[in-house]
């Protein structure tokens, strides 16, 4: 068992939250019958370290986890037993109690406000016979999809790229409606970035209705109607959009911009967001803030690309899929914890300290505690934690270079122009706020 104050490590505190941490969705067996080895918030840790290993079977990794030899038979049919609601449980539980101060780092904020982000993506999962059962494949422009999916929203801390609320989807649900279940986890104390997809009325309505009304800036699609009310000194207007689902006027602020990179052609883009007061939020700095929305997209590839390390899950039934990307989550929750643990103590970017290096070495660390942790007082554990955090500031990248690459694709779609050559401008971009 891994205990907080023999470690020193975060990531191997954070290990130790999951493994203590009994829930109240345990199910219950039957009387009379042999209570089983592992309580399910030991095979969820259990699990989530699995996940962040470079390879071995589940058993492996329980051994080294645990010291606890079990088939992978046994484990399989223990995950099957328990479903996907202790792992939900467990995930929702962990994410919150490790949402620590270190977001709201001045150097990640905006005008106090920490800065997150809503998005969707979906994991796929192999053509196993509980598949073809169970769940029924996608449509795209070109028939059935190759694989089956798991559809999934994620609220991220965009600065530190780490998880802060999940919802999985295990009735092919909308995007839309696994969203709708996960904004009452933002606070007051958060300012949300999103896309098109979330810039409409009933999305405002939603925002503007929760308890704690966080701050947002949406990105409008331009023919959605808006009823100007005043014009502000830095040329955005304030305007009134109405709710269509129960005919209200809601008033936001309404930002329209002109973007290009290197003299090459404009781009149109429209905002609504919460922020009124134009002498303290110029237009010009909202619309420099919504490319932080992209960091999204890099949470999702280093949860797929770096940790999960694969096109496809390992699972082979539904519930131990949605298991699978809940260990996922909570892993990666665990090695931002540590970029940022680093970042703090070493003075250092959070984004600039590489997820693959500190993903290989708490894979490393995780080795070294499992073959001698027995053998490694604390106050070496302290030694090694300190030695680990200036290794990866010292090993911390170069802040990205300004650039954007075409928007074409290799295999256009509708009216997207083909890409023949892949090129890409550098530099900053121009912006020029337009009248409405």
């Amino acid at each position: 068992m891994i205990s907080p104050a023999s470690s020193h490590l975060s990531f191997l505190d954070a290990f130790s939250v999951l493994h203590t941490a009994p829930l109240n969705s345990d199910p219950p067996f039957e009387k009379g019958g042999r209570p089983p080895r592992l309580a399910s918030h030991e095979l969820i840790a259990a699990l989530a370290w699995h996940v962040l290993q470079p390879s071995g079977t589940f058993s492996a990794s329980l051994l080294m986890f645990m010291g606890v030899r079990m088939s992978d038979s046994s484990l399989s049919e223990r995950r099957q037993s328990l479903g996907t609601q202790p792992w939900f449980d467990a995930m929702n539980l962990f994410l919150r109690s490790n949402d620590d101060c270190h977001s709201y780092d001045p150097r990640n904020t905006y005008a106090g406000f920490r800065l997150v982000a809503v998005d969707g993506t979906s994991f796929s999962c192999g053509n196993t016979p509980a598949f073809k059962d169970e769940v029924e494949k996608t449509r795209t422009r070109r028939g059935r999809a190759a694989f089956f999916r798991i559809p999934c929203v994620a609220v991220y801390d965009l600065c530190t790229h780490r998880p802060l609320a999940v919802q999985i989807g295990q009735n092919a649900e909308s995007e839309s409606s696994l969203a709708a279940q996960i904004v009452n986890h933002l606070g007051e104390n958060d300012l949300l970035i999103a896309d098109r997809y979330y810039g409409n009325g009933k999305w405002l309505s939603r925002l503007s209705s929760l308890p704690p009304k966080p701050m947002f800036l949406l990105r409008v699609k331009e023919n959605l109607g808006a009823i100007p009310c005043k014009r502000l000194e830095d040329g955005s207007w304030l305007v009134q959009v109405k709710d269509p689902d129960t005919g209200e006027m809601i008033l936001v602020r309404e930002i329209k911009s002109k973007l290009r990179r290197l003299g090459g052609k404009w781009i149109n883009v429209r905002f609504w967001t919460s922020f009124l007061d134009a002498s303290l939020c110029p237009a010009n700095e909202l619309v420099g803030l919504y490319g932080m929305r992209w960091e999204q997209e890099i949470g999702f590839r280093e949860i797929k690309h770096y940790l999960h390390g694969g096109n496809i899950l390992a699972s082979h039934t539904p519930p131990t899929a949605v298991q699978e990307i809940c260990a996922l989550f909570m892993a990666q929750a665990i090695i931002a914890s540590e970029r940022t643990t680093a970042s703090k103590e070493q003075a250092v970017p959070v984004l600039e300290i590489s997820f693959e290096k500190t993903l290989a070495t708490c894979r490393h660390l995780c080795w070294l505690w499992s073959v001698a942790g027995n053998e490694i007082g604390a106050d070496l554990w302290g030694v090694i934690a300190k030695k680990v955090g200036r290794e990866l500031a010292w090993q911390a990248s170069r802040p990205r270079r300004a650039r954007s690459c075409p928007r074409k694709v290799r295999q256009p779609v509708k009216k997207w122009p083909r890409l023949m050559k892949n090129v890409y401008e550098q530099g900053p971009f121009e912006c020029e706020i337009r009248k409405s």
